[in-house]
C-alpha cells in the first residue's frame, strides 16, 4: 500500500514538473513588456488560470522580489514553481522560463557577430505592446483588491503612482513607501544586501563570470540600472565592449521576449563566443536560484512578525501603483496611433470579456496585428 502510494505521488510529481516546464517555457517565448508585462503575464497564466496560488500570496511575493535584489520575474516565477513542485519545480520552472530569451539572444548575438546589425522589429513591436497593456491592466484590476487593504495602503500608493509619472526611481518609491509606512506604525524597516564577490581573479572566463554574478547578485531596478551596471564593468573597467555594442545588446534583451536580463547572453557572445554567451548567462541568473529557494521562507518569516507583515502590505499597495504607473507611461507613448489604439481596444475587450483567456493569444495577435496594421 505504501509503495502504491509512493508511485502515485511520484506519477503526480512527475506531472506537475512537466506541467511547470512547459507553462513556464510558454511564459519565456512570450514575455514582452518589461517586468510589468510578465507579472500582467503570470498573474494571468499562474494565478487566474491555474491557481498555482491565490491572488493574495502572489500580491506577495510581488511585494518581496521588488524589495530583493535580482531579476523579478524570474524570482517570482521560480516561487510560484516552488509552490507548484517544490525544489524540483523551482529549478524547472527557473530554467524553462530563461532558456527562450537565452537561445533567441545566441541566435541575435549570432547574426550579429557575421553581419553587423540588428533587423528592424519595429512593426511587430508596435502591436505587442498594446496587447501587453491591456494584460498589465487587467492584472491591476485583479491585483488591487488583494494589495490595498486599508486607506492608509491607498494613500501611500497613490503616492507612489504619482511619483512614479513624474519620473522618480521606482526603487526608491518603494523603500520610501516602506520607510513612511515603518514610521507611521512604529517599525523598522527590513532590508538586505548582498556583498560583491571576488572580481579580480586572473583567469579571463572566471572574471567574466564574476562580474555578470555580482550583477546579477545587486540589480534592483529596471534595464537602464542593468545598463549602468554593464556599462561600468564591460565598457569603462575593461573595455570588452563598445558603448555603441552594449547599446545593441540591451536592445536585443528588450525586444526579446523574457526577462532583460537575457542582455547578458548577447554580450557575453560578444566578449568570447558561446563560452562568454553561456558563463555572462549562468553567472547572471544563478543568484536569483539561491534568492528563490529562500524567497518562501523570508515570506513565512514576514507572516509570523506583524510589524513585518504591515511592511509588506504597505510595498504590495506600492507594487500595484508602479505597475499601473508603467501602463500609464506606455499607454501615453502610443495613445496618438490609431493602430495601437484599435489593438489596445480589442484586447482590452478580450481580456475583460473572455473567461480564461489565452495571453500567448493575445501577443501573437497584437504582433500580427501591428504588422497588417502597419502596411496600411
Amino acid at each position: 500500500m505504501g509503495f502504491l502510494c509512493s508511485a502515485i505521488e511520484m506519477k503526480t510529481n512527475q506531472k506537475n514538473l512537466y506541467e511547470i516546464g512547459a507553462v513556464c517555457f510558454k511564459l519565456g517565448c512570450f514575455g514582452f513588456g518589461g517586468i510589468a508585462g510578465m507579472i500582467g503575464l503570470i498573474e494571468s497564466e499562474i494565478v487566474s488560470q491555474r491557481r498555482w496560488i491565490s491572488h493574495e500570496q502572489y500580491v506577495d511575493v510581488v511585494g518581496a522580489a521588488n524589495i530583493i535584489p535580482g531579476p523579478n520575474s524570474v524570482e517570482i516565477i521560480m516561487h510560484c514553481s516552488h509552490h507548484r513542485g517544490g525544489k524540483a519545480g523551482l529549478i524547472v520552472g527557473g530554467i524553462a522560463y530563461i532558456l527562450p530569451a537565452t537561445l533567441i539572444c545566441l541566435i541575435w548575438a549570432f547574426l550579429y557577430s557575421k553581419y553587423g546589425y540588428l533587423p528592424s522589429v519595429q512593426p511587430f513591436l508596435a502591436g505587442i505592446r498594446p496587447a501587453v497593456i491591456a494584460i498589465i491592466i487587467a492584472a491591476v484590476f485583479r491585483l488591487s483588491k488583494p494589495a490595498f487593504k486599508n486607506v492608509h495602503i491607498i494613500i501611500i500608493s497613490l503616492l507612489v503612482l504619482i511619483g512614479s509619472l513624474f519620473g522618480m526611481n521606482e526603487v526608491v518609491l518603494l523603500f520610501a513607501a516602506g520607510i513612511i509606512g515603518t514610521l507611521y506604525l512604529n517599525r523598522k524597516q527590513l532590508y538586505s544586501w548582498f556583498p560583491a564577490p571576488l572580481l579580480f581573479i586572473n583567469n579571463f572566463n572566471s572574471k567574466l563570470f564574476f562580474i555578470f554574478l555580482k550583477i546579477g547578485a545587486i540589480l534592483y531596478g529596471s534595464g537602464y540600472v542593468l545598463f549602468a551596471y554593464l556599462d561600468d564593468a564591460l565598457v569603462q573597467r575593461n573595455h570588452w565592449l563598445t558603448k555603441h555594442q552594449l547599446t545593441d545588446a540591451i536592445a536585443v534583451g528588450q525586444i526579446t521576449p523574457g526577462p532583460i536580463l537575457s542582455s547578458a547572453t548577447f554580450a557575453g557572445y560578444l566578449i568570447n563566443g558561446t563560452t562568454g554567451a553561456l558563463l555572462a548567462t549562468i553567472g547572471i541568473f544563478l543568484p536569483s536560484f539561491f534568492i528563490a529557494f529562500f524567497l518562501h521562507r523570508f515570506l513565512n518569516f514576514i507572516n509570523r512578525h506583524q510589524l513585518l507583515r504591515n511592511f509588506l502590505d504597505i510595498v504590495n499597495g506600492a507594487s500595484v501603483a508602479l505597475i499601473a504607473a508603467v501602463a500609464i507611461h506606455m499607454f501615453t507613448g502610443i495613445a496618438q496611433e490609431w493602430q495601437s489604439d484599435i489593438i489596445l481596444l480589442l484586447c482590452l475587450l478580450a481580456v475583460f470579456l473572455v473567461k480564461r483567456m489565452n495571453t500567448a493569444l493575445l501577443i501573437v495577435f497584437g504582433s500580427v496585428g501591428g504588422y497588417l496594421l502597419s502596411l496600411v
